[in-house]
């Protein structure tokens, strides 16, 4: 940056003459504030001490958004000066929540300022058309150089900036090229120091590698407050926001939301959302509740056998773990008398919700026994993690899946016998020791199932 010793005018290029006094050869190289303000080697001064019982009261106000799956995602709303990182793959809808973002936290005394350099300002409004998102105090600013942001990030009345995407910013006093790791580190850093000295809320949105990590690859997670993550199929109407890292709150929460044609809006009853209540009279269908960070989700579980005309049967899963399908199918195939060893099976998870945790494996097995045995397990629940011995182990935050269920008006469920937490009084629970006697439990390792596995 070169400002003019005459007039004090600060232009990005040097010039022969000032383009506003137009005097010759008074244009000075200078450094922008943020960068020395980062890098000045004078000594330091001596600073005034707090104690953590005055910061009480200034922590615990926050900015509230008029989005409740948001708000719930930073804890009860955002800290102002909090520096903010959204990342997701590129399909995901990262800019369309920025943008709304923007709408739900706009207030008149409160403005909200817009930065974009990836799209072109035609292209935002008309995103922007068709979100129904237009009012005065939604400020869009087009510019990719960090001086010119900084200056008027420092200089407006807005309290909340969201910067799209911090990948493409480049400034003429930091070595690299934009985007690089260099570039990017410092910058951050710059808007950090702003953020607090400004109590600004500063969103900055991320890229992602093609191995899945942030952009950087993660030189930005230690740098922020809040490390958010947007996520979800291609196929499916859905999108779950993860909160990674949150100084200011608790890391496990999530927000559920819905794609519509005017962009995503609150899952209302985020319990039900992924399953088909009229599905679960049919036979191959088990229901179970799974933990999406916070959030007990109901999940619907598919299974489908057929006898195999092959010698070796095929198992295929979605959205759960091959060889967990192969060990579930062992240990069912040694402790009862659900043989599967010449039969096809298939299992997967309705509205293509990936499942990781082990606390579904009851569920799995009820799944392919009542597929192989036609028999149906309507509006019950299983809870419970197989071992390979056969026994049923106790579920993580049980308590808190059997809350759900009692929410979602659920009456009977199997669980492990070894919880002894709460349970409603108006759910019938039935405790199940081993897979050998949750067959017993169900009928399947009846006299009659037997007859039907030698036909």
């Amino acid at each position: 940056m070169y400002t003019c010793s005459r007039c004090n005018t600060s232009v990005l290029k040097w010039t022969g003459k000032c383009p506003q006094c137009s005097e010759w050869n008074t244009l000075i190289e200078s450094a922008p504030s943020w960068w020395w303000k980062s890098n000045k080697k004078s000594p330091g001064v001596v600073r005034e001490k707090k104690t953590l019982s005055s910061q009480w009261a200034v922590e615990s106000i926050r900015m509230k958004s008029s989005s409740s799956e948001l708000d719930g995602v930073f804890g009860d709303g955002v800290v102002p000066g909090s520096l903010i990182l959204l990342s997701g793959e590129p399909w995901i809808w990262k800019s369309t929540l920025s943008l709304q973002m923007s709408d739900w936290y706009w207030t008149e005394s409160h403005p909200v300022l817009y930065i974009s350099w990836e799209e072109h300002i035609g292209q935002i409004a008309s995103r922007a058309k068709r979100l129904w998102i237009q009012n005065e105090y939604i400020r869009i600013l087009a510019t990719g150089v960090f001086e010119d942001i900084i200056s008027t990030i420092e200089s407006g009345d807005e309290w909340v900036i969201i910067i799209d995407s911090i990948s493409v910013l480049w400034s003429e006093y930091l070595e690299g090229s934009s985007g690089s790791i260099s570039q990017i580190r410092t910058m951050t850093e710059a808007l950090m120091e702003v953020a607090k000295r400004t109590q600004k809320i500063i969103i900055l949105i991320g890229h992602v590698t093609k191995d899945g990590a942030i952009s950087g690859p993660k030189a930005l997670e230690h740098l922020v407050d809040v490390v958010l993550f947007l996520e979800g199929s291609r196929y499916e109407n859905y999108r779950i926001l993860r909160s990674y890292k949150n100084r200011f709150g608790p890391t496990d929460m999530v927000g559920l939301f819905r794609m519509t044609e005017n962009g995503l809006i609150d899952i209302q009853n985020p319990g039900m959302e992924f399953v088909s209540l009229e599905n679960t009279k049919l036979s191959w269908s088990a229901l179970s509740i799974t933990m999406e960070g916070n959030r007990p989700i109901l999940i619907e579980l598919e299974a489908l056998t057929t006898y195999t005309k092959f010698w070796y049967p095929k198992r295929s899963s979605r959205w759960i773990n091959q060889g967990k399908l192969d060990l579930l199918i062992a240990v069912l195939t040694k402790y009862s008398n659900t043989k599967l060893d010449s039969y096809d099976v298939y299992i997967n998870i309705g509205r293509g919700l990936s499942i990781h945790e082990p606390w579904i494996d009851m569920a799995c097995m009820v799944a392919m026994m009542s597929s192989r045995r036609n028999m149906t397990v309507w509006r019950t629940l299983f809870l419970g993690e197989v071992s390979l011995t056969g026994v049923i182990k106790n579920v993580f935050l049980l308590e808190r899946r059997i809350q759900e269920a009692a929410k979602l008006g659920f009456h009977e469920m199997y669980i492990p016998t070894s919880y002894d937490g709460k349970i409603p009084s108006w759910i019938e629970v039935v405790r199940v020791w081993n897979v050998s006697e949750l067959a017993n439990k169900l009928g399947f390792n009846s006299k009659q199932s037997r007859e039907e596995e030698e036909e």
